[in-house]
């Protein structure tokens, strides 16, 4: 029976598991949730996961847990497709594995491009990993990208894909319950939602918050894993640690729970594809200041939906922080624009109706056989 008239049996790899520390995770977390609460869109999704949560050593015995998984469903005839999310390094190599093992079993495989470093990764391979890279990719069935931006990092190597490409940005929920804006004491909140670490731009996003120190009418939360304690001394040298409150990794109910109180979301990478933070904020109609790196400038539009302001840049960063801390009407202008821009481009059920048709043409790959 062919997989356009049957459920289709799909393997979607996932780097930490479910609820795992990424929005990449929290994306496939949406996505198998998605399938498993509708129950119309024909698809039956297994999670194969393939780092976990713990140290880098026992990623490897996850990972071997993950080839044997994968193994024993696609040499049973048991699997119909495997999507994989790819970024750089371990990332990669994982996927380079994986891939082989689709391509020995007659699996079709999509690759679903999310890292905002894959281009420089790509660059600098030596031959043999760049052209594992290049056969990743020309054999795949059908690849996800999420802006023009990494569209272009395959297209600048490997024109002759353009037709297995498909642009999906990230996606999200729309809230149960509206955006609340200010906390009970009346303050304005920043929110910073991701792994602190410089690439995400959280030393200067400390900075920009010490050159408003003066003001007294905003509390931060700086909110993820990472060099916490490092940031942390930094708010401390600036004398703001006590408007600024580091929680750590939140959970998914924890971070809605917070974008509820959230005023305004700034994300000023350097680095990045394009962010579930961005997209999650859209949701709850908070005004965005972010950096336009990747295909964040294909969603935050400045001055329309949100502000951008120049990488690396703390000066600027606090401008626009200070614009949004005085003026309450541009926060709910630009707020509202996100919000019907989620509503109308990033909610979860949209793209589902777009993701379905390719997993289904890509199965299609799929030499036809008799299923037992």
């Amino acid at each position: 029976m062919s997989t356009t008239q049957s459920t289709l049996r799909l393997i979607v790899a996932t780097p930490y598991g479910r609820h795992g520390r990424g929005g990449i995770d929290r994306l496939t977390d949406l996505i198998i949730d998605t399938i498993d609460q509708r129950g119309d869109l024909g698809v039956k999704a297994e999670r194969l996961v393939t780092r976990g949560q713990k140290s880098k050593y026992w990623g490897v015995v996850v990972f071997a847990q993950a080839l044997i998984q994968f193994c024993v469903a696609a040499g049973g005839g048991k699997v119909d497709l495997i999507h994989f999310q790819l970024a750089w390094r371990g990332s990669a190599y994982r996927k380079l594995i994986i891939a082989a093992i689709a391509r020995h079993f007659g699996v079709p495989y999509v690759v679903h491009l999310h890292a905002g470093q894959f281009d420089q990764f790509w660059a600098s391979a030596g031959t043999y990993l760049r052209r594992s890279i290049n056969r990743l990719f020309v054999d795949s069935a059908a690849i996800i990208v999420l802006g023009d931006y990494g569209a272009r990092v395959i297209l600048d190597r490997l024109p002759g894909l353009r037709d297995k490409i498909t642009i999906l940005p990230n996606a999200s929920t729309s809230p149960g319950q509206p955006n609340l804006g200010r906390s009970e004491s009346g303050q304005i909140r920043i929110t910073f939602l991701g792994f602190l670490e410089p690439d995400k731009g959280v030393p200067q996003l400390v900075d920009a918050l010490g050159q408003l120190a003066c003001r007294t009418d905003w509390t931060a939360t700086i909110a993820g894993s990472g060099e916490i304690e490092q940031t942390r001394d930094q708010a401390e040298r600036l004398k703001i640690a006590h408007r600024v409150d580091f929680p750590g990794w939140l959970s998914s109910s924890e971070t809605a729970a917070l974008l509820q109180q959230t005023d305004i979301l700034t994300l000023p990478s350097f680095v990045e594809s394009l962010p579930m933070a961005v997209i999650e904020a859209f949701a709850y109609g908070i005004a965005v200041v972010a950096t336009p790196v990747g295909a964040v400038p294909e969603v935050v539009a400045h001055e329309r939906n949100g502000l951008l302001v120049p990488v690396g840049d703390a000066a600027a960063l606090a401008n626009a922080l200070n614009r949004l801390l005085e003026d309450r009407a541009l926060r709910l202008r630009l707020g509202g624009a996100a919000c019907r821009d989620h509503a109308e481009r990033y909610e979860i059920n949209a793209y589902m109706k777009r993701l379905v048709p390719i997993w289904r043409k890509a199965a299609r790959c799929r030499e036809p056989e008799t299923r037992s």
